[in-house]
């Protein structure tokens, strides 16, 4: 990855397991480029997530406080890392976003197998109108969730900081 990136967090359904995902632009910059980073016990979590954030000082870390991963939002805060937290409407973007990157060829990610398995074992439920990831599905979604919430959170940087979405 090049340049600016964003992390996404999420948690297992069963607690087991919490995936990391940057996102950024790919080397080429053509392409945005997900990376599961860290896919561990939820305990070391925060300690990841804080030396990313140091290492890295992200454009965002996204995680969605009506999920498994809501338990990291308080202890993020007070080692004073700023969440994004999305509300349902901007989880079923999200969502449309990746797929869009999919189906455009716009996304690029590592054969990194928790990630691949997300993805092949996806579903989708309704949500504002829209659809977001199934998290209760037979595999563990978090990976794939996470690599949304990360996307989401770059695409969402990118847009604002563009000199031409500038208003003059």
């Amino acid at each position: 990855m090049n340049g600016e990136v964003a992390f996404g967090a999420e948690i297992s359904q069963d607690r087991s397991r919490c995936a990391i995902v940057a996102a950024g632009r790919s080397k080429a910059g053509k392409k945005v480029a997900v990376d599961l980073v860290y896919y561990d016990s939820p305990a070391g979590a925060v300690t990841r997530l804080e030396a990313l954030y140091m290492k890295h000082d992200p454009v965002a870390v996204v995680i969605d406080p009506r999920s498994q991963a809501a338990t990291l939002l308080t202890p993020l805060a007070n080692v004073g890392i700023v969440v994004t937290e999305p509300s349902a409407s901007d989880l079923a973007a999200a969502t449309g976003d990746i797929a869009d990157l999919v189906n455009l060829g716009g996304l690029e990610h590592l054969d990194q197998p928790p990630l691949t398995s997300a993805v092949r074992g996806a579903l989708r439920r309704v949500l504002a109108g829209a659809s977001a990831w199934e998290r209760r599905v037979p595999v563990d979604a978090s990976p794939l969730v996470a690599a949304t919430l990360a996307a989401w959170g770059y695409l969402k940087w990118e847009a604002v900081s563009e000199p031409s979405a500038w208003l003059i």
